[in-house]
């Protein structure tokens, strides 16, 4: 196994900008469905946790909604510089503010635990994963989102997997971007059976050629040209299965939330993939493929009455 096995899933910057004009709800946001559900909840008090390039904590969109912290490759564990970009772009997916400025997170009152294990390069090794891992599982997160994609398996993290998933810990991971690769293109971790992988699509609910395909393909979100936060207060459009997933994090964080409020708990891991996966949209063939999953998640696909997730579970 190489020395930096894991690899923020290859993501193209279409478009970086100082400012955007009022506050905007982006295409992706919009078609999981997002804004129904925030007349009900946000994602108050539930605690995503993101594995990634670190976070500008800085970012008027961000700064309100980090709670904690922790750095796994820099001496410093205070030390949450976003020399990448990446980390900031996903962390906004999930959570940016609803504060009439800039853009808005699918959960944008959600608590996000930010866990910095890779380079600026994009690389990270598997001690620094691994800890990541168990740093978030002691801070009892409820989703944890993964970016990120490897094409080796590694029995030491997938330890960690098993052991964030058995706590009760929703797992949402990159399916990644070797689309154009002849086969089953699904990398570690998303390959993992405790893992929800996400592929994705564009505008038009097409598969995106870049995203990754194959049997372990479990739902998919927008992930082209979608617009977030940016390193140094500023927004900008990346593509990637790495967007296409924060999405599918916010989403599981504003589900939480909703169960507790009708159960006074959050779902389990089981109960989570269940719920998400029969309220998609069936795009390619009739059923669950290699592109798609089991679909595209909508918001607008569930039924709002409040008995609705009890009858599910």
């Amino acid at each position: 196994m190489g020395q930096y096995p894991f690899k923020i899933s290859d993501f193209k910057l279409q478009k970086k900008t100082d400012s955007v004009t009022g506050e905007i709800i982006d295409y992706g946001v919009k078609m999981v469905g997002a804004p129904l559900e925030w007349g009900e909840t946000k994602g108050e008090t539930i605690k995503v946790g993101i594995i990634d390039t670190g976070v500008d904590c800085k970012h008027p969109d961000l700064k309100n909604r980090i709670v904690k912290m922790r750095n796994f490759v820099d001496p410093d564990p205070e030390s949450m510089c976003d020399e990448n970009g990446h980390g900031t772009h996903v962390a906004g997916i999930v959570a940016a503010s609803l504060n009439n400025f800039g853009v808005v997170g699918v959960a944008p009152a959600c608590d996000l635990y930010i866990a910095k294990a890779f380079l600026p390069d994009g690389n990270a090794d598997s001690d620094a994963i691994r800890n990541a891992l168990i740093w978030l599982t002691e801070e009892q997160v409820h989703v944890i989102n993964m970016s990120f994609a490897s094409k080796e398996y590694d029995p030491s993290y997938h330890k960690q997997i098993k052991e964030a998933y058995q706590a009760g810990i929703t797992l949402v991971c990159a399916a990644g971007n070797s689309g154009a690769l002849p086969g089953d293109t699904i990398g570690f971790p998303a390959k993992f059976e405790e893992c929800i992988s996400v592929t994705a699509v564009d505008v038009t609910k097409q598969h995106a050629k870049y995203s990754s395909r194959g049997r372990r393909a479990d739902i998919a979100a927008a992930g082209t040209n979608i617009l977030s936060c940016y390193p140094g207060g500023k927004f900008a459009r990346l593509s990637g299965t790495s967007m296409a997933t924060p999405i599918i994090s916010g989403a599981a964080a504003l589900l939480h939330k909703k169960a507790y409020n009708r159960m006074q708990r959050c779902l389990t891991p089981e109960e989570m993939r269940l719920v998400l996966s029969i309220y998609t949209e069936d795009l390619g063939g009739f059923g669950r493929d290699v592109e798609y999953g089991n679909g595209l998640f909508s918001f607008g696909r569930l039924n709002k009455m409040s008995e609705n997730i009890k009858r599910i579970l």
